[in-house]
Order: structure tokens, then sequence, then C-alpha cells
């Protein structure tokens, strides 16, 4: 089947769906592994240590200095440890040594130079997690200490974004900038001449960790072909099965990985099973006998990538009727020790950098730069939560300097179907472009123009306050990567279905997303589908499990395999109920003719008469997304399939006495183009609100002067608890995006994009502060507000 086959299936079942009454999608449906969940008789990975015997215990040992060449490794104490069954250093690696996501930056196992806390310099195999941690403890290694940085400004100068001099983190690459990504549209220095207001300022944001509930674990076990299996918790099975394989110069069809129910991910379990499953699965290789490699939740804080602190400099520049005419931005994001993903971050948050809006003229430069904190790779938002609270601050600041109302400004800007984005792509009306609607919607559901006049004069001590941030995100990977995806439909001859794909569940729910769209089309209840859990062994590769594709492009590849089987069993139905298979209802478990229901067979007769006639019951779904256009000296093209857009309103409280902020309600709509699965799709709005109200109000990881993480653990990193979580009322424009499953766009990542610019709108707001950094901890705001008395 060509390309064009896919997305004229795509396109026919979007017409017949859109707007219409469905059976199944759209529908609240209890999800297939709920009761599972709720009961405990779900496994994750450290659950299925039960099922084997004999398991080997996997200890790393990491680096006592953050940056440092390592001259000599002693191990010699370590191995006679009682319990100790080898100690595994970087000369031992059989294959590659490198677990690198994006570049191959990143040693397995340190043997030159160690460049954060959390590298690892040895591997302690053992027969208990006791003896383990004992020997890590007579393992010596002969360090000599450089230089650390921890602030990206003492690597690139941010007002000229170049390079300054210092001891290089990566002498092998001969720089430390990771990626250097740019827009340059327009004339951007006429438009300033031009413009009749401009507005510019520094804005920071923190390292924030995942603080997913399962931390990172491994579990590798022999298999008689000398292949290892490895079941991970991670977010991209056939991404791991190739680092692995590549650590232990294995070919891949030797190492099979397995995803069981995955503790939450948020991006963070994208890459970090590279290192943990190498790690379990070298412990294998070696011993022969299963190993496990599981992280506590120090070691998670320090061993697992962050979302990227950024640093930036914006300047927006518009006529006096509002009208924004440019937008400059230097932007530095810290990618740690390691690119992980930084590179793809740095290119989202560069497409991103402007916002919604419609920009004539505009000089956007973003570097990735490396430092010798915690490395930063994938968090939900991908690097667009950073540039969003910049911008969304810098609208509100610009309103103020017109004596606009924050909407009104927005409005005037914002895109529409028919504009142009920045980069130049046309949003015609089937992109699905619903931002207006979104706008409209949460100022409607927040009474915003009366609580706005009434927040305005406030003499008590606690102020309240209201803001709004507007936000877009490109759904799929765009130019980061082969952008396509697929799944498995297999019909059992009881009538029963099996659902393969390579796709994860991380709590998302979005895998029952795509049985709802499965059941729609065929005309089965989701009661009659299993879903399996992702084997390489057997699912499809169906791309990672990021970038909110996992609805849009693992749900149009479910639309052709349904597709094809519905067209290929409405024929054989047809042909022996006597009508035409345009005219063949599948409802199991009946199957009639709409012209005439009485001539009826039951769903499994029909299964049956397929097998005996040798109709395949079976049907491989495959999609690839339209290939993404980008032009690197210029920031121009069409870097994503469409785009999901939001708009989000906060109320908050803050006792100007002590800092404290409290947020009170919240307001959201999203256009996700059509809903899928509601109780899901309502679930990510909340948790995505919760999660941004952390990274707003709390959430930072704290390094050192020398790297070390200060706050490692649950006790000292705070993030919101239910005590914390305001009334959170939801919408949901169904805009209609023609290419997408029955014209479904993305959510996950969208989510918590907009969340801490509405926030901290608000707060200034409450406060008559224009705070530029975040979080907005108690001292923080605090310290603010009395500066602001002073000037005053």
């Amino acid at each position: 089947m060509t390309t064009y086959e896919y997305y004229r299936i795509v396109e026919e079942v979007f017409e017949k769906y859109m707007g219409r009454p469905t059976v199944f999608v759209g529908k609240k449906i209890t999800k297939w592994d709920e009761v599972a969940k709720v009961t405990g008789k779900a496994l994750f990975t450290a659950d299925f240590l039960k099922l084997y015997k004999d398991v080997v215990w996997v200890h790393s040992v990491r680096t006592k200095y953050s940056h440092a060449l390592i001259k000599n490794i002693d191990v010699s104490e370590a191995v006679n440890v009682p319990g100790v069954i080898r100690v595994l250093t970087a000369r031992d690696i059989p294959g590659v040594n490198d677990v690198g996501y994006v570049i191959p930056d990143q040693p397995l196992l340190a043997e030159r130079k160690v460049r954060y806390i959390g590298d690892i310099v040895a591997l302690i195999v053992s027969k208990d997690p006791y003896s383990a941690s004992e020997a890590a403890e007579k393992v010596f290694v002969d360090y000599e200490p450089l230089p650390v940085y921890i602030d990206p400004e003492e690597i690139v100068d941010l007002m000229t974004i170049e390079e300054k001099a210092h001891s290089l983190i990566h002498d092998e690459r001969g720089s430390d900038v990771v990626a250097h990504v740019k827009i340059r549209v327009g004339d951007f220095s006429k438009a300033l001449r031009e413009a009749s207001v401009v507005v510019e300022n520094k804005y920071r944001t923190p390292m924030q960790e995942h603080a997913y509930i399962e931390p990172e674990a491994a579990l590798a076990v022999p298999e008689p072909d000398g292949g290892i299996t490895v079941i991970a918790s991670t977010q991209c099975p056939f991404d791991a099965r190739r680092a692995i394989a590549r650590v232990l110069g294995l070919t891949q069809n030797k190492v099979r990985v397995i995803a069981p129910f995955i503790g939450g991910g948020f991006g963070g379990k994208e890459d970090v099973v590279n290192e943990v499953g190498a790690k379990a699965a070298l412990a294998t290789y070696y011993t022969g006998r299963p190993a496990i490699a599981l992280h506590t939740r120090e070691e998670s804080f320090i061993g697992h990538s962050k979302r990227h602190p950024m640093t930036a400099w914006y300047r927006h520049a518009a006529k006096k009727t509002g009208e924004i005419v440019l937008v400059e931005a230097n932007i530095l994001l810290d990618t740690g020790a390691y690119a992980s993903l930084g590179p793809f971050v740095a290119w989202r948050a560069t497409v991103h950098s402007v916002g919604p809006y419609k920009v004539p003229n505009a000089r956007i430069d973003t570097l990735a730069v490396y430092t010798n904190t915690v490395y930063s790779g994938a968090f939900r938002g991908f690097g667009n939560p950073q540039v969003h609270f910049a911008v969304e601050r810098q609208m509100d600041i610009l309103a103020e300097e017109l004596s606009m109302d924050p909407v009104e400004l927005r409005l005037k800007n914002i895109l529409r179907a028919g504009d142009r984005t920045i980069h130049g792509q046309l949003l015609s009306v089937g992109h699905g472009v619903g931002l207006e609607d979104c706008v409209r919607r949460v100022i409607e559901l927040s009474n915003w123009y009366e609580k706005r006049r009434l927040y305005s004069n406030q003499n008590e001590p606690v102020k309240r306050g209201i803001g709004i941030a507007l936000m877009w995100h490109g759904n799929s990977i765009g130019v980061e990567g082969a952008d396509y995806s697929s799944v498995s439909i297999i019909i059992n001859r009881d009538g029963t279905i099996t659902f393969r794909t390579g796709l994860t569940e991380m709590g998302q729910g979005s895998l029952w997303g795509l049985v709802l769209i499965a059941a729609e089309i065929l005309g089965v209840p989701p009661s009659y589908f299993r879903v399996e859990i992702p084997d390489t062994s057997s699912a499809p590769d169906s791309g990672p499990t990021v970038a909110s594709r996992s609805t849009v492009m693992g749900g149009n590849a479910t639309v052709v395999a349904a597709y094809k089987l519905k067209k290929r069993l409405s024929e054989l139905a047809g042909s022996f109920l006597n009508c035409d298979p345009s005219d063949v209802v599948i409802e199991a478990p009946k199957v009639y003719c709409r012209e005439d229901p009485s001539k009826e067979v039951m769903w499994r007769e029909v299964v049956e008469e397929a097998l005996w006639l040798g109709v395949p019951l079976q049907e491989y779904g495959f999609y690839r997304a339209t290939r993404a256009e980008w032009h690197e000296e210029t920031g121009t093209g069409a870097p994503y399939i469409t785009y999901t857009f939001g708009a989000v309103v906060s109320e908050v409280a803050v006792d100007t006495e002590t800092g404290q902020v409290w947020v009170e309600r919240a307001y959201t709509a999203y256009d996700i183009g059509r809903v899928i699965n509601p109780i899901g799709a309502e679930f990510h709005a909340v948790g995505g609100y919760v999660q941004g109200m952390g990274y707003a109000l709390m959430e930072e990881v704290v390094h050192s002067k020398e790297g070390c993480v200060y706050n490692n653990n649950l006790s000292t990193y705070y993030i919101p608890t239910i005590r914390d979580a305001p009334q959170i009322a939801v919408a949901f424009i169904e805009s209609g995006y023609r290419q997408g499953p029955l014209g479904a766009k993305g959510l996950g990542e969208p989510s918590i994009v907009a969340v801490a610019p509405s926030i901290a709108n608000a707060v200034s707001h409450a406060t008559g502060v224009q705070f530029t950094e975040i979080p907005l901890t108690p001292h923080r705001v605090f310290i603010e507000l009395e500066k602001r008395k002073r000037r005053l």
C-alpha cells in the first residue's frame, strides 16, 4: 500500500465520522487496565523479580567529582567482598561504550573522564544489594579534578551567543555548544525602528524532576540461544533494544525488550533505559543469570534526564494599536553533562519561540549548552513550557505598556485558519485551528472581565489575581526523525481481538484510545479487545511513545488496519447475506444488512467463515506522517503536521506578608481536533495542570557549586499534592484535523505548556510585580514584593 493510500483512508474515515454520532469514540468506557491496577494485579518491572531465581543485583558506583579526569580505577578490594560475583568497568564492555540518544557522547561506564555527579565508573554484580553497596565503597578511583560549570552563562554569553573561553567539558567535540537553532524572518532592524512600544526582559526557568512514582528499573534474563530478554520501564522499547544490542555487541534479533506497565514516564523514561537496561543486560551477559538494575529515589534524581533549565532574553515590539511587529530572542538551554535529546528540545523550543501569534519579523537564536549538572532531556512539553513562559509573560507586560487587556492583545494577534506561522506554514481549515474558540471558552468559564475588574483594587494582605496564557504545540516529532507508527490487529477464532503495538502504556491511556478507534471502525465492542504489552519480538516497531504522537500516529495506523479488516469482512458478510458490502452493518455480536435487518448472522459465524475460506483475519496497519520541512538558515518551512492549541486561565491568592501563593481555580480549553477518550483527555488536562503548577510554584533541582544535587529525594524536592490542587474546569474544542484519526490531535504534552505563565501572570496581576523567574516560591515572591515596596 502506498503512502497516498494511507492518507486517502484516513481522510475517508474522517469524512465518515466527523460531526456524526459515534458508538465508542468519545464515550466514557472503562479502560482495559484499570481493574488490574487498582487491585494490584498489574505487573511493573520490579514485580517480575518474583518469577525468577538466582537473580543477581547490579549496583552503580558513581563518581565523587562532577568534572575530573580518571587516572586509574582499582577494583581489587571490591571483588573480594563476600557475595560479589563480578566488578565491571569500561574495559569489560564487549560492544560500544555509549548510551547517548541523539549523539554518541554518553559512555555507559566512564573511562577517561567524568562530567557530572551521576557518571558511573564501575558496576558491582552481586548476590544481594547489601554486599553490592559494601563493595562500592571499596572501588578506588584516582581523579584529577577539573573546573566545574553549573551555569550555561559560564559557557556562552547570553547577549552575543558566543562561546566563552573555558575548560571544555566535551573536549573531544571541540565545543560545549551542543546545538544552535535559529529563525531569521523579515527585516527585524526596520521593524524595531518603526515600532511604537518595545519590551525586553531576561527570563529564567528551573530544572524540573519528572518525579514519576516508579523509579527506573530493568530486569535482564538469559535466553537459550545466547540472546537476552530485557524487561524494562521504558517509553521506547525498540530504541532501547538498539542501544542495548550496541553495548553488548549483539545483533538486534538477539535482544528482546518487553515494556510492562510503567509507573509514569513524562519523557524521563525515553532514554534512561539505554543505561539501565544495558547495565542489567551486561551483568546477564557475564554471569548467565537474571540480573536486576533498580534505582533508588536518590539515584533516580541524579541518574536520569531532567527538564532543561532556560535562560532567555526576549524583546517584543508592537504598534500602538497592539499588532506585534517583531520578536527577538536569545535562548540558552542547559543540557547538562550529556546531550540526551537536547538538540531536539532546542529545535522544538525554537519552532514555538514566538508563541501562537502572527509575527511578521523575528530573529531567534537557541543554543543547547553542556554544563556539569545532571543531564537534561525529554520532559512533557519538550522545550515548549520554557519558551511559553517567556513569551506569555512578555504578552502581559506588552499589554500593560499598551494599556490593553491581556486577552484583547492576544486576540488581536493569534493564529487563525488561513494565517501563516512564523515559519511560513499555512494553517488551513483542515489543520483544525481552534485557538480563538479556546480563548473565548476560558474567558466565559472564568468570568474574566468581571474578575479583572474586581481584583484591580485590593487593600488586604492576601491579594487575588487572574491570568491567562495561550499555547500551541506541534504534533509528533517533525524533523527529529522518521515519523511513523504501526499496529497489528488479530481477530481470533472466537471473535475476540488481540491488539498489538510498540507504543507503551505509562498511565496516559492513549492505547485505550487506539482500541476505541478500532472498535468504532470495526463495529466490535472494546470489551472484545485484549491489549498486549509491547514486546519487540512480537509487536511492530511503532516509533517512540513521545511527542503526543500515540493518538495521532498510532491512531492513524489503527485506522488503516481496522479499515482494511472492515472492508474485507463486509465483503465476506455481504456475499452470504445477499447484500452489498456497503450495506453490511457490523454490530457485534450481530452482523446484518442495513436495508433489511432480517438478514442477520452472528459475528463469530463471519469469523469462522473467514477461516474456512482463507480470508485473512490479521491486519498490519502502518502510517507515516508527511515529511516535515525545515530550512536551517532561516527557520522556515512546515515543521509539524499540525498543532494543538490551548488557553489556560488561573486564579491565585498571594499572601503579601509571607510570599505564599495558592492557585484557587483554573480553567483550561484545548483544541485537540476530536476527543477520542474523554476520561483520558480530562485527566490529561488536570494532570498537566497540576504538574505545570509544580513547575510554576515549587519545583527546582538545585546544584551546589561543586555540581552536587542538594535536593535529591522527595523529602527536599517538593511536588504538588492533592491538597495543593485547585478546582480545575476542563473544556475541549473539536476543530477536526483531516489527517488525524477521526479528526483527533494530541494532548499529552500540550496540557502542561501554558500553565506556569498563566499562574505567573495571575501573581503579577495580584501584586503588581512583573515576575521573570520561576518557581514562584514564597522566598522569591517575598523578596520581589519587598523590592517593590522600596521602589515605591
